[in-house]
């Protein structure tokens, strides 16, 4: 699922997990589900309904087979399909920006769910550009036109692709190597988005951004990355190629995502904050998503 199951599933594991710094208010039932579903624009359309309970850190995979998956567009029923052994689901039907689409999921001796979302249109990169280079960073430039309506809510990544080399462990020649990609941190260098705590932070390295001050407006974003990341280093080439990808996702994504920023960087630490997770299937706890993506890229030598 390209819609990013390694931030999405950590929503059933917070949920229910033995670390402290992630609580939910809700009373989870046995009998619910807990469904992690991701509609890409442009691609099939995925999901994957797992069991509540007894979810932990050693134990978090427990998928339910034969869960019946209504998936209706615009308000019309396009495919009806069952979940297998593994509790997934891929559609046949892709995601179209301005589309509603709606799971409905039955299954005996389970509470029936259902989630409707809207999926979001594509923004366009206009810009992505190597800025200035200095001692310690290199500066890149991004700029998007940002729609004008109510909100809009945004996640961005950088990543960089390297080769990486196996170094014999006698000799220290390099050996084989794999063409690899690595997220790299971002440091903002518009100040006024963080004093108005518009983008947020985070230790998985992507940035979350909504629209409060700049909707209807060009939005231009400076970023610093660290030259060190990009630099030739002993068992990996340089970084030779950037991308940074721009995600025009839905509130509930947003939301899911601001939650895990805000609390998990501490590992249930004194100082974490304490939220409850955000869920969007109804009769059941979990995250149907949306995203629209525009990829950029850049060269360097």
């Amino acid at each position: 699922m390209r819609l990013r199951f390694r931030y999405i599933s950590i929503l059933a594991l917070a949920i229910l997990s033995c670390n402290d710094d992630l609580v939910i208010t809700n009373t989870v039932s046995d009998t619910q589900m807990v469904v992690n579903a991701a509609a890409n624009n442009g691609e099939q359309i995925e999901l994957e309904v797992i069991r509540p309970n007894l979810i932990t850190e050693d134990t978090f995979n427990r998928p339910i087979s034969g869960v019946q998956v209504e998936l209706l567009k615009n308000g019309t029923v396009v495919e009806t399909r069952y979940t297998g052994s593994k509790g997934q689901i891929k559609f046949a039907t892709k995601a179209v920006g301005g589309d509603s689409l709606t799971l409905r999921m039955l299954k005996e001796d389970f509470e029936p769910a259902n989630s409707t979302i809207k999926a979001p249109f594509v923004i366009p990169i206009l810009q992505f550009d190597t800025t200035t280079r200095r001692s310690n960073v290199l500066g890149c430039r991004v700029s998007f036109y940002d729609p004008v309506q109510d909100e809009d809510f945004y996640q961005l990544e950088m990543v960089g692709y390297r080769w990486f080399y196996k170094i014999h462990p006698i000799t220290g020649k390099r050996q084989d190597s794999i063409w690899s990609t690595q997220i790299l941190s971002m440091r903002s260098v518009n100040k006024l988005f963080f004093s108005d705590n518009n983008i947020i932070n985070n230790r998985q390295s992507f940035e979350l951004l909504n629209d409060k001050i700049f909707n209807g407006k060009n939005f231009v974003l400076d970023v610093d990355i660290s030259a060190f990341v990009l630099e030739e280093q002993p068992d990996r080439g340089a970084i030779k190629l950037l991308r940074f990808e721009l995600n025009h996702i839905d509130k509930a994504y947003y939301d899911f995502l601001s939650t895990i920023s805000l609390n998990r960087p501490v590992y249930g630490g004194p100082f974490s904050i304490a939220s409850q997770v955000p869920t969007n299937i109804e009769g059941g706890l979990g995250i149907f998503a949306a995203t629209a993506s525009d990829t950029a890229f850049i060269s360097l030598e």
